[in-house]
C-alpha cells in the first residue's frame, strides 16, 4: 500500500531559490556519491537563475522517507 507524503524532502527555502526567473522552484540536475557510499551531493537549479549544491546522507534521507511516507 502506498501513501502520499505531506512534506517535501527538497523545497525552495533560501532567497536565491525563491526569487528569480521562475520563483519558488528547485530541481535536481545530477548527483555524485562520496567515497564512503553514504554522502550524496545533489546539484540543482534554483529559481531558474543559478545552479546550487545540496549535501546529505543517503542513510538519513532513507530514514526521513520512511518516517514521512
Amino acid at each position: 500500500m502506498s501513501k502520499t507524503g505531506r512534506e517535501w524532502i527538497f523545497a525552495p527555502e533560501e532567497p536565491y531559490e525563491q526569487r528569480g526567473d521562475v520563483g519558488y522552484v528547485v530541481f535536481p540536475c545530477g548527483y555524485t556519491i562520496g567515497p564512503d557510499g553514504d554522502a550524496i551531493n545533489i546539484y540543482y537549479g534554483a529559481a531558474d537563475t543559478c545552479i546550487a549544491l545540496a549535501t546529505s546522507s543517503i542513510h538519513e534521507m532513507l530514514i526521513w522517507l520512511e518516517q514521512h511516507s
